[in-house]
């Protein structure tokens, strides 16, 4: 395959001169030969069906479906597809630096991950079925629409949820029993419980969930606990007039001070901060 290198140009791509972004889905085939390039734009790319390559820097990346990517402006890619696949069905997303700097701005003002994450690759990862196929349903929706402001926030903060929600539920590569404790371990009974609680609703031995959220999830069984509780209390927090030491009691805590303690470690705030800020009416 003959690669030439070229730079793009955002407005060479937009169908109507107001457009703010562009938006396809296509199937690359083998007999295509597709230029080696940089652009002036931010660029997010995932695999609906197929494999092949992601030539990136010099490095070439296998991609398979679900794979996707946010490609910098310095960044110079292609793809190569897999001899063995009838094409690579790829769905992108170009849009202007000066939207993805407000993106940063608002949501990501400290972060050195997605777009600007720092090395010679670019983020990437593995999207399961599940949320491949609500990604696609929101494509579906978005190539029908305006390429303005609204609609390019629809999608683009979609797929950052996605991506920052703090348990991906639809995760393939988690075990089936221990999505359905983290998603059932909810209630003021078992979090009295505490590890045990939890441990119960996985019909396994507390060793081995343990090492399985260390491999999946890169935290501690207890983390993991810890982590759902104060979900469970900022949530009580926000939505109800439960007295705080209730709540701290409801998650399995005995001390107000330590319950105070951990829930700032996890939210930044206090308790009594964290209601006083969430819910009043405006």
């Amino acid at each position: 395959m003959s690669i030439k290198k070229t730079s793009l140009s955002l407005p060479s791509f937009l169908i109507k001169p107001n457009d703010l972004f562009h938006i396809v889905r296509r199937t690359i085939t083998t007999d295509e030969n597709l230029d080696y390039h940089d652009h002036d734009y931010a660029e997010i790319f995932w695999i609906k069906e197929g494999s092949g390559y992601h030539i990136i820097n010099g490095e070439k990346i296998p991609i398979k479906k679900g794979t996707l990517c946010m490609v910098r402006p310095e960044d110079t890619h292609t793809f190569i597809i897999s001899g063995n696949t009838s094409g690579l069905v790829v769905t992108n997303i170009a849009f202007y630096l000066e939207s993805l700097n407000l993106f940063k701005e608002r949501y990501f003002p400290n972060s050195d991950s997605f777009f600007w994450v720092k090395g010679k690759l670019p983020y990437s990862c593995q999207l399961s079925t599940g949320q491949l196929n609500e990604l696609s349903g929101i494509t579906d929706y978005i190539l029908s629409k305006q390429r303005d402001n609204l609609h390019l926030d629809i999608i683009v903060l979609h797929i950052f949820k996605t991506l920052t929600d703090r348990y991906s539920f639809n995760n393939v590569d988690i075990p089936h029993w221990l999505l359905f404790a983290m998603k059932q371990y909810n209630t003021p009974k078992q979090f009295r419980n505490g590890v045990s609680g939890f441990v119960a609703l996985t019909n396994r031995s507390t060793d081995y969930v343990n090492k399985t959220i260390k491999q999946h999830l890169n935290q501690t069984l207890t983390e993991t606990i810890t982590k759902i509780k104060m979900n469970y209390a900022a949530q009580r927090l926000t939505m109800t007039n439960v007295p705080i030491k209730t709540i701290c009691f409801d998650c399995g805590f005995n001390a107000i001070g330590h319950f105070y303690k951990t829930f700032k470690k996890y939210n930044g705030l206090t308790p009594k901060e964290f209601r006083d800020i969430n819910y009043k009416i405006i």
